[in-house]
């Protein structure tokens, strides 16, 4: 399989060109630091793990402070994750980050308690750089047209699924991180892409082969983000490639 560039801001004013269909999935970046929620934050289920972090993260000021040499050298793009507790934040991380050198663009992880369209249309207000609008699961299909309406360049589809487990005989809620989650990705990347909304789609979730790869191409995405199969092996990455660039 022979790669070419994959441009995800086709016609927009600033690129952002891909020299191959993977990439990194990341945890997202809050304004400010946060602890996260209480423990256990992971469940084993089978097949998978379900993962409740709390949002726990060092913060974009932080990660600034540490990283920006690192990504003014840096030979791809870096699309910083971005999540938010309220629609107004993901402009002012937006706005923070335009001028950062190396910065590609940025990723809004939205969730059903904020109006997807409205934080992308105040994201794109802030910010000339690409905006990947990584979609819920539970919303990709009932959303993608607005959020490409509001500004956004690329979808990402989607977030984990959330599910439930009994521990101790009390519900614990989170997201489910398994290859089981590819079937329900699949689906809804294929029924956005049957929509024909002219931008390229990015299918998340599940990806743990070269053959996972190739079936969400043909179901209609541009890339994949590969995102839990490298806390089994960091190694993924770079054989998936492999294997794709040669298979």
């Amino acid at each position: 399989m022979t790669t070419t560039a994959i441009e995800l801001a086709p016609n927009w004013k600033r690129s952002l060109a891909l020299a191959s269909p993977l990439i990194l999935g990341t945890l997202p970046l809050t304004m400010h630091p946060r602890g996260g929620g209480r423990h256990p934050r992971v469940i084993e289920v089978p097949g998978g793990v379900m993962l409740r972090t709390g949002a726990a993260n060092p913060g974009l000021p932080r990660v600034l402070r540490d990283n920006e040499r690192v990504w003014a050298s840096s030979p791809v793009p870096i699309i910083v994750a971005l999540a938010a507790q309220g629609a107004r934040d993901w402009p002012a991380m937006a706005a923070r980050l335009e001028r950062v050198p190396g910065v590609g663009a940025v990723e809004l992880h939205l969730n059903p308690t904020i109006a997807a369209a409205d934080a992308v249309r105040a994201t794109r207000a802030a910010t000339e750089l690409p905006i990947l609008a990584k979609l819920d699961l539970d919303q990709a299909v009932e959303i993608a047209a607005e959020c490409l309406a509001a500004g956004a360049n690329t979808l990402v589809i989607g977030r984990a699924p959330r599910g439930m487990v009994m521990r101790d005989g009390h519900p614990w809620y989170g997201r489910l991180y398994s290859p089981m989650v590819k079937p329900l990705v699949m689906r809804a990347v294929a029924e956005v892409a049957a929509r024909r909304l002219d931008a390229p789609l990015v299918a998340c979730g599940g990806v743990h082969s070269a053959d996972d790869v190739r079936e969400f191409l043909a179901a209609g995405a541009v890339a994949v983000e590969i995102d839990s199969a490298m806390w089994v092996d960091p190694q993924v990455v770079a054989r998936i490639a492999g294997e794709v660039e040669t298979g």
